[in-house]
């Protein structure tokens, strides 16, 4: 096969081509190209002993290694050149930073299933463990995933399904142990003698442990519940672990009832186990955590963990030895934390939260004393990841121009790795936090864009959806690259002469454990299409809006809500694009509910379904999903657009062969994109400019 580099240039052709035979100009393909091209950042990692940094970038669409040495102008390590779908992710430095481990291929989110294929190659690429070594040398360590140096850098372990894969970096790992299940995470002891695994056995998940002083050794099981055990830190001197035990309560259970996660000790040597702290009933009982969020056993004995006894998402502390009923809350309330660090010297806490304004993430530092907090990112910044690398502090930031990159925090002295440029011809517009109420009285949040001073009004517009539904849509780009080009459709929209409302519906994260686990969201009765409702007729309200041209558009869980909106309010919603959206919300029978308590929940599930309301349907829909899936079945888009051709509703419909769900090629976003641009175009009767 022929390797080709695939150029910003080569990319806005390609944005030409698939415009041709669209009411879109080609000047707005070549826009709309620009904006998904600008580069974006992820997996950002720093060494523990020096302030290496590196971090994957995908610029026009290829993805490619970053590292930066203190903040100082980046290098680029590795060399790929085409947008096939490939992804790079799971980096890992060694402690002095001089040795790269990362993931090429596969699918982070599923990373145990057949590895994606969205580009159609002959022989689909595999996930692979790579390893830098400091010669420059690119080794191939074997198939797998989420590479972890032990803190002495002496080993390099990594899993694949069941498999723990462990070696010297440069050399060939082997397995050590195999389980049933699939290993989820791997955790070094601060000496390097043990690793403790995470294994997830469907209905329940355990905790082994590994002497990596004996290679031939046996795993050793932490003592096992029925629950999921999860979350393992190790005790600073190695010789104990501290993990989450939690249940999972039925889709009956009242809220707040029950006694439903613990923190576990259990001490290596003895194999004495025992229960440290369990969350009171009440707020907080069940427990949440954001992804790669884990517990920290301090040199001071205290062990720290996410809590939302308070309603929202804080961090929190017991002593060890000597814990308290209350735990000891250290970041302040109402306000979430997104992700957390200690320094070095373990006397700053520094995490990312969004105190004071729910919309606004930033980036902080506190004395452990729980003393007032001092913002370290910059008012314009969004950040809601950071990590240390030596005496560095690194995060990654986003704006309203700015897709996310690295920042660099050294001596107080603040360093931008990378220029931040862009697109030529396009001005971005800052998108306005506004409010308004549900029918039922809640405060929603959304962001709006409006067309550039001087474009014609009234406007047509559109209410965005985003999926999850634990996300939250921000006034600049977003920290995650699905929603990242989310923002940057929306930005192009609004340049086109939309108005856009992305609004921030109940069941998403971002405004505290009660607009989270609202009453009756999802299956139970999707209340949160009250708050899209309620985003249309925002919209419908504005002088600068023709009521008659309201369309929505989302994916996923916003893929759902557009359906529901199509098929419950095709008065208001005229139009829509379904991004691999679920129609049909029945399940089989849950297991320890009664029969007359399934068939209630099959008919709050079946209520809770766009096809339930399809009758009413009469707006135009647009469908897209990439047939490899695996979030959202594909089967689900088929049977709604059987449906809707068995009453003449009027749809388009594309698939993207071999894609996953959030899609893996920059190049499909861009086609989807500008299916969705004319589409819309179409039906809400707009004229490009």
């Amino acid at each position: 096969m022929t390797v080709r580099r695939l150029t910003l240039a080569t990319f806005a052709l390609l944005a030409s081509t698939f415009s041709s035979a669209n009411a879109a100009s080609a000047q707005d393909a070549d826009r709309l190209a620009a904006l998904l091209a600008m580069p974006y950042g992820s997996g950002l990692t720093g060494a523990t002993n020096s302030a290496r940094l590196a971090w994957v970038e995908r610029r026009n669409g290829i993805r490619n290694i970053l590292i930066s040495d203190g903040g100082a102008a980046p290098r680029k390590v590795t060399a790929y050149t085409q947008d096939d779908g490939t992804d790079l992710w799971g980096l890992a430095l060694s402690p002095d930073g001089r040795t790269l481990a990362f993931v090429e291929g596969g699918d982070a989110e599923y990373p145990n299933n057949h590895a994606p294929n969205a580009g159609n190659a002959a022989v689909p690429s595999k996930e692979t463990v790579r390893v830098l070594l400091p010669n420059g040398r690119t080794i191939t360590a074997g198939e797998g995933h989420s590479p972890v140096f032990s803190p002495d850098g002496r080993l390099l372990a990594f899993m694949r399904g069941g498999a723990l894969l462990v070696g010297q970096p440069g050399q060939t790992p082997r397995v050590v142990m195999t389980t049933p299940g699939d290993i989820t995470a791997l955790h070094w002891s601060p000496d390097s003698s043990h690793l403790a695994l995470e294994i997830d056995r469907g209905s329940h998940s355990l905790i082994a442990l590994w002497d990596a002083r004996n290679s031939a050794s046996t795993p050793l099981f932490v003592p096992a519940a029925l629950g999921y055990d999860q979350k393992v830190t190790f005790s600073p001197d190695g010789r104990a672990i501290a993990f989450v035990r939690a249940y999972q309560p039925l889709i009956t259970a009242e809220p707040g009832k029950g006694h439903l996660w613990s923190l576990q000790i259990y001490d290596v040597a003895s194999g004495e186990e025992h229960m440290l702290w369990t969350a009171p009933e009440g707020a907080g009982n069940h427990f949440w955590a954001p992804e790669g969020m884990n517990l920290t056993w301090t040199r001071n004995g205290q062990l720290l963990f996410p809590w939302e006894g308070s309603g929202w998402l804080r961090l929190c502390a017991l002593a060890v030895t000597a814990p308290t009923a209350t735990p000891r809350c250290l970041t302040p309330d109402r306000g979430e934390i997104a992700s957390y660090r200690l320094s070095a010297d373990e006397t700053l806490l520094l995490y990312a939260a969004n105190i004071g304004d729910p919309d606004h993430w930033r980036a902080w530092s506190q004395p452990l004393d729980n003393t007032q907090p001092a913002a370290l990112s910059a008012p314009n910044e969004q950040v809601m990841d950071l990590t240390l690398a030596g005496p560095a502090i690194a995060m990654m930031a986003t704006g309203t121009e700015q897709p996310a990159h690295p920042v660099v925090l050294q001596n107080t002295v603040r360093h931008l790795p990378v220029t931040l440029t862009v697109p030529n011809d396009f001005t971005f517009t800052h998108p306005q936090v506004v409010h308004f109420r549900s029918e039922d009285g809640r405060d929603i949040h959304g962001q709006l864009f409006l067309p550039p001073a001087g474009t014609p009004a009234p406007h047509p517009a559109l209410v965005f959806v985003h999926g999850g539904p634990h996300r939250q849509m921000l006034p600049a780009f977003n920290p995650m690259g699905y929603y990242s080009n989310a923002y940057a459709m929306n930005q192009f929209l609004s340049s086109r002469g939309y108005v856009v409302l992305a609004v921030n519906y109940r069941s998403g994260t971002g405004y505290g454990l009660d607009f989270r686990t609202a009453p009756g969201i999802g299956r139970a009765g999707a209340s949160e299409y009250k708050d899209v409702h309620a985003a249309g007729l925002f919209l419908r309200s504005r002088s600068d809006v023709v009521s008659s041209k309201i369309g929505i558009w989302g994916g996923s869980w916003g893929g759902y809500l557009t359906a529901l909106a199509l098929a419950r309010n095709s008065d208001l919603f005229v139009a829509g694009a379904d991004f691999h959206g679920v129609h049909d919300m029945t399940e089989p029978d849950h297991s320890g509910l009664s029969p007359e308590e399934n068939q209630r929940g099959k008919n709050s599930e079946w209520r809770s379904s766009p096809i339930a309301d399809i009758a009413h349907w009469r707006s135009p829909v647009l469908l897209i999903h990439g047939d490899d899936d695996f979030n959202v079945e594909f089967d689900q888009s088929v049977l709604l657009a059987r449906m809707l051709v068995e009453r003449n509703i009027p749809f388009e419909d594309h698939a993207f062969p071999g894609e996953r769900h959030a899609f893996l090629r920059t190049q499909d976003w861009l086609q989807a994109y500008l299916w969705t641009l004319h589409f819309l175009d179409a039906k809400l009767d707009v004229q490009s400019h």
